[in-house]
């Protein structure tokens, strides 16, 4: 078995993704449902099993308690969420859903990535920067850089010529261009 390659990830308030150049081209790299978006949510169920993603969002009406989404708006501070017995922070949840995500791309690629570029929004401070790292840490990633949204959203942009564009990320958290 080959190496992985470095992923790309999308570390989204409301949704992630994982993508990889396979061949020569970029791939966004699914589920083996077929599902390349992953709800940035985590949770645990009435026995104490983690859910992730689907499971996780299906249960947040009946039990908000054991559910959290949306974690990406703290990350960088000092929140922590109280399930199962202990506390969670910010960066603990994150790396849940970054190790979902390799997980996802180890299936995909036939082999487990350990190095990623995870993407930010442009106003991250430091603080919240360094959050992000420490979960992709968590993770058991080799965080190799750090790129804000509307800068990544650019690079997929193929401009040809003097041609002047306004790039912007519309997540379900941020609002940048």
């Amino acid at each position: 078995m080959s190496e992985a390659p470095a992923v790309g990830i999308d570390l989204g308030t409301t949704n992630s993704a994982v993508a990889a150049v396979v061949g020569r081209h970029p791939s966004l790299l699914p589920d083996p449902s077929g599902n390349v978006l992953l709800p940035s949510v985590v949770g645990f169920d009435a026995q104490g099993g983690l859910l992730v993603g689907r499971p996780a969002r299906n249960q947040l009406l009946v039990a908000p308690e054991r559910t959290v989404r949306s974690v990406k708006r703290a990350m960088g501070s000092d929140r922590v969420w109280a399930m199962e017995g202990r506390s969670w922070t910010p960066v603990e949840i994150s790396a849940v859903v970054l190790r979902t995500l390799v997980d996802q791309a180890a299936a995909a690629l036939g082999s487990r990535p350990t190095r990623a570029v995870i993407t930010v929004p442009a106003f991250f401070t430091d603080l919240q920067r360094q959050a992000t790292r420490d979960a992709g840490t968590m993770a058991g990633l080799e965080v190799l850089r750090l790129v804000n949204e509307p800068t990544a959203a650019a690079l997929t942009y193929e401009a040809d010529g003097d041609t002047l564009a306004l790039v912007y990320d519309l997540g379900g958290g941020t609002f940048d261009v």
